[in-house]
Parts: structure tokens; C-alpha cells; sequence
């Protein structure tokens, strides 16, 4: 049988919508929330990364989600030669593997060695496109908290 060639890529898109919250205020307006008044759009843009497809940290088996424990002292979601990297928190306390926990508010801090490059609450996600630079440094998600985070990661080579 002939040999197929495959290229893995991923798509991604990010979007953000800077706004104003206005208070009420009696007999004139009600509390409202509005686009920045000076920026006046919403920020986004998207990409393309292409990867070898090895899935290194994280990841799913058959579509179902393998959760990581997030401690505080981290958990390895990429490395050196991760070309792209998404990570979630999910929420939620580490059970097992797919099981989630009880609701928690502590966040994860995304970090690259030991430098903090974001912060996420319960629910909220990024992206690292990395197209094949490497990394100085491993990356992980570390509870900044007492409990241990439900992580949800893929770091692909």
C-alpha cells in the first residue's frame, strides 16, 4: 500500500471586546455596559499552526477530555519543543483523570519556567502558537490556590 503523507495543523482565533461599565444612575440611565469609548471595536485575530501532530502533554482519547492535576507546583502542559499549546480551566477541583471535582474560584497561572505569562479564572482558555521556535523553558499550569485545578491542555509537537 502506498504511503499517504499527512500535515497536521491547527486553526485558532482569538477575540476581545474591551468595554465600559456604566453605573446607573436615577431619573437619567440604567447600569449599561458598552464598547471602549476610545478603542471602539472589538480586537481579534486568527491563525494557523502547523504541528507533527504528537500530542506530548495533555490531550483526549477518542474525544473524551484527560483531565491534568494542576498543584501548585504545576503540572507540564509543553516543553521545549512544543509547537503549540492550549490550556482551559475547567472550573473545576482535580478528581482523576476524567472525573471533575467540586467548583473552584482559584486560578491557574500559566508559566513559562518560572515567569507568569497568564493568569486564567475558572472557565476562561488560551493559546500559544509557538511555529516551531523553541522555548527556553517548560511550560505548566499551577494552581494559585489550595486546590488542585482540573486542567484542560494540549501541548503538541
Amino acid at each position: 500500500m502506498a504511503s499517504i503523507d499527512t500535515t497536521h495543523t491547527v486553526e485558532w482565533a482569538v477575540s476581545a471586546t474591551p468595554k465600559v461599565s456604566l453605573a446607573s444612575t436615577d431619573g437619567e440611565s440604567v447600569a449599561t455596559a458598552t464598547i471602549h469609548e476610545n478603542i471602539r471595536r472589538t480586537l481579534g485575530g486568527n491563525g494557523t499552526a502547523e504541528t507533527d501532530g504528537v500530542i506530548d502533554y495533555g490531550g483526549v482519547a477518542d474525544g473524551a477530555t484527560n483531565y491534568l492535576q494542576g498543584t501548585s507546583g504545576g503540572v507540564q502542559i509543553g516543553n521545549t519543543n512544543s509547537t503549540f499549546i492550549w490550556v482551559k480551566h475547567s472550573g473545576y477541583q482535580w478528581s482523576d483523570a476524567s472525573t471533575l471535582g467540586a467548583a473552584t474560584t482559584d486560578n491557574i497561572q500559566v508559566k513559562v519556567g518560572t515567569e507568569v505569562c497568564s493568569v486564567l479564572r475558572p472557565g476562561e482558555a488560551m493559546v500559544f502558537p509557538l511555529h516551531g521556535e523553541a522555548s527556553s523553558s517548560d511550560w505548566t499550569a499551577c494552581s494559585d490556590g489550595s486546590d488542585d485545578i482540573a486542567v484542560e491542555a494540549i501541548g503538541l509537537d
